[in-house]
């Protein structure tokens, strides 16, 4: 007999009940969040010319811990649970949600390979765009949670609206981490020709960087089919 982990009504849950899984999808995203937060903080060290090593460092324990929460849903899975959407397509949205942490932590450990490109602008470009990643992350986070939110509420459409809504400004978020890539990339090779190795190792931050927010997008449009079935 599978075990049927139902979606709780709005408000608070039955004393005992089973944590769905649309709740520990939200526990991964947050861990996921929190990933990106240290990435962002390792950033800013090496920005700065501060020492990033532990930043980097709390990017991988995040990392890890975000690894243990995605092995606890796919737990979850494994035993029987009923959704209310295909496994598949579940087990397919939480790969997507894995990847940006995984890029988050490709971020962190680009940093540790040299000190970066010495451009007082190139560096404030970069931060710029590792801030508008992570602005993109806390609004992928706010998508996961109103998941959540619609999941609980038998798939309203009021909520599937709302998360609609939410998912398009994930994508507007990350077409301005695009942009802020091209700016910042364009100035590493309009003037990296002094020092083409550090030109180079900063293009290659701001590609995984770049990853990251990408990833939020298509984690988030991932979600899509559930909203339009």
């Amino acid at each position: 007999m599978p075990i049927v982990v139902s979606e709780m009504p709005m408000g608070d849950p039955v004393p005992g009940a089973a944590r769905s899984v649309f709740a520990v999808f939200h526990d991964h995203a947050v861990a996921v969040e929190t990933t990106v937060n240290h990435m962002l903080d390792a950033v800013n060290d090496a920005v700065t010319g501060k020492d990033p090593t532990t930043s980097i460092v709390a990017t991988q324990q995040a990392e890890l811990k975000a690894d243990g929460i995605k092995a606890k849903i796919r737990d979850m899975l494994g035993t029987g649970v009923r959704l209310a959407v295909n496994k598949g397509a579940f087990l397919h949205m939480v790969a997507r949600q894995d990847r940006i942490a995984d890029y988050a932590q490709n971020v962190a450990e680009q940093l540790s390979f040299r000190t970066l490109y010495e451009d007082e602008e190139a560096r404030k470009l970069l931060l710029t765009m590792a801030e508008a990643v992570s602005a993109t992350v806390a609004k992928y986070e706010d998508t996961v949670e109103h998941l959540h939110d619609f999941a609980r509420s038998g798939f309203a459409r009021r909520e599937g609206n709302i998360l609609r809504e939410l998912i398009r400004e994930v994508n507007l978020l990350e077409h301005r981490a695009d942009e802020a890539e091209v700016s910042a990339a364009t100035h590493v090779f309009s003037g990296g020709d002094d020092d083409p190795l550090a030109a180079m190792h900063m293009y290659r931050v701001l590609q995984r960087l770049d990853d990251v927010a990408n990833a939020c997008e298509k984690a988030a449009n991932a979600f899509l089919p559930i909203v339009l079935g």
